[in-house]
């Protein structure tokens, strides 16, 4: 399995037999630049314009905006709405988390969870080897709301997302307080590069937590296709 992180809350991942899926592509307007991908499945947490952008997806994805299970292309997705705030969803509504069973493993992206999930939500994600999580608060939980769902998880990798960078516009915040709290108790490992490739046999016994770059990020950014 690759898995790119694009930005955002946006990543790619492309299974061992091709399947291509697009989640959470956003609008350029949050100053980030602009997600060209083909894929055969596109995932959309919610309809807020900095996760529902296809303007930029090419092929004919299938289109998964809401909970529920689905096979598409041999992938088996399931989608579980949690809310988007600490108020059970009553600011701003609810978001769509995803698991994606490829490959062997356990994929969940989060979505804006903005609170500790209930007990429910965690036995039906299950054992979760890869996990994209949120931590720049504002919309989403905060760094320590996001090391308390870390912690729950237990995943094998967790990849920190929605956070602040150079170039993107959205008041949140940086990545510093999360990775500061994070070091004190758990395996930080900074990848150094956007996208990285991954198979059963390469999780580990002991989980981290693995900071990517993002694929618009000067020097590694390039005109996809």
């Amino acid at each position: 399995m690759l898995i790119e992180y694009i930005g955002h809350a946006c990543f790619y991942i492309v299974t061992k037999n091709g399947t291509r899926i697009i989640i959470d592509p956003y609008d350029t307007s949050i100053g980030l630049a602009p997600v060209k991908k083909e894929a055969d499945i596109a995932l959309i947490t919610h309809h807020h314009y900095d996760h529902d952008f296809l303007g930029g997806v090419s092929g004919s994805p299938v289109v998964i905006d809401m909970a529920g299970e689905q096979d598409a292309h041999g992938v088996k997705i399931r989608g579980r709405q949690i809310p988007h705030d600490g108020a059970d969803g009553g600011k701003r509504g609810m978001v769509t988390c995803y698991t994606i069973k490829a490959d062997g493993m356990n994929v969940l992206h989060m979505g804006d969870v903005g609170c500790m999930p209930d007990d429910a939500f965690f036995d039906w994600a299950g054992t979760v080897d890869i996990a994209m999580l949120p931590i720049g608060g504002v919309y989403t939980v905060d760094a320590g709301g996001a090391l308390a769902i870390l912690e729950k998880l237990d995943a094998n990798i967790t990849i920190p997302m929605h956070y602040k960078t150079t170039h993107l516009t959205l008041g949140i915040e940086s990545p510093d307080r999360f990775l500061a709290l994070a070091r004190k108790v758990h395996d930080v490992a900074k990848l150094g590069g956007n996208k990285f490739e991954i198979d059963r046999d390469g999780l580990k016994k002991r989980g981290r937590i693995l900071m990517m770059e993002n694929s618009f990020r000067e020097g590694i950014y390039e005109d996809r296709v």
